[in-house]
């Protein structure tokens, strides 16, 4: 007898300050084999300061800033007839928050969009955060360029 078991799982989404409905859905279609996954709509309040404490109580008013622009990917998401929580967390720097939450948080795939990154001599000196989520995450992660303009629109 032949078993249908389609894997379950949890799809992490980190949100920066933009994202893109159209390329979201594609991914999201590559992603169908994970029946009933949650989608984790997820961002990072950045607290680079070591002397800053990271104690989210601080950070209150950026918190739910955050989560009110969570709140409309993630009722768009549920329109679309998917299973979606939000999460938002303080950390050092963005990738580091991501790369934490990826690996302690029973995920099947992290699913990253980026924008197009200006040429520059400065980024050939820093690692862009996709780079590190990839080199460090647990689980694979899809990367997808956003297409800029519709970037630029939803932020």
């Amino acid at each position: 007898m032949i078993h249908d078991e389609s894997p379950q799982g949890k799809i992490l989404i980190p949100v920066s300050s933009f994202f893109d409905r159209r390329s979201l859905i594609k991914a999201l279609r590559v992603l169908a084999v994970l029946k009933d996954a949650t989608i984790v709509v997820f961002h990072i309040v950045e607290v680079p300061q070591m002397t800053t404490p990271l104690d989210p109580k601080i950070w209150d008013e950026e918190i739910k800033k955050a989560e009110a622009f969570l709140d409309e990917l993630a009722i768009w998401l549920e329109d679309q007839g998917y299973k979606v929580e939000r999460k938002v967390k303080t950390a050092r720097d963005s990738a580091e928050g991501i790369v934490l939450e990826a690996n302690n948080g029973e995920y099947s795939v992290v699913l990253l969009l980026k924008r197009r990154m200006a040429r520059s001599w400065a980024r050939s000196l820093r690692r862009s955060i996709s780079e590190r989520v990839i080199r460090d995450a647990n689980p694979p992660v899809l990367t997808l360029l956003a297409e800029q303009e519709l970037a630029e629109k939803s932020a």
